[in-house]
């Protein structure tokens, strides 16, 4: 099960890195949970890759440090790095908790640091989300 859920986890990192999360990752009642905005309507979330390669034109590549299985859930240590705003680099860590149900991913967590989100950055994403 937890080889499982690590590819579950792989295939969530893909799809934020490339622009668009695979239909099936999420049920509909999909739980999701920021520190940027706190809890988040899963519509908003299943849409946050295409809202990040809309504002990182080559794309904000997540790298995978650690993943950790067990039971029904899996933690994962991962960074992030792109540019926006003609050159602009963005970095940033983070902790992603994850739940499952059966093959599907029932609930995110993202913890990352936001005094690394410059404010011009987050009013962005948070225009982008909003549209």
């Amino acid at each position: 099960m937890a080889d499982r859920q690590r590819q579950l986890v792989r295939r969530f990192f893909d799809g934020l890195t490339s622009g668009a999360f695979d239909a099936d990752l999420f049920p509909d009642d999909l739980a999701c949970w920021t520190t940027a905005s706190g809890k988040m309507e899963a519509r908003l979330y299943r849409a946050v890759p295409a809202m990040l390669k809309s504002i990182f034109p080559d794309g904000l590549a997540f790298h995978i440090d650690a993943i950790i299985a067990e039971g029904d859930r899996a933690a994962a240590e991962a960074r992030s790095e792109g540019m926006f705003d003609a050159g602009q680099v963005y970095t940033n860590d983070y902790v992603f908790l994850f739940t499952f149900n059966g093959d599907r991913i029932s609930s995110v967590a993202e913890h990352l640091n936001p005094l690394r989100v410059p404010k011009a950055l987050a009013a962005r994403m948070m225009a982008a989300l909003s549209a």
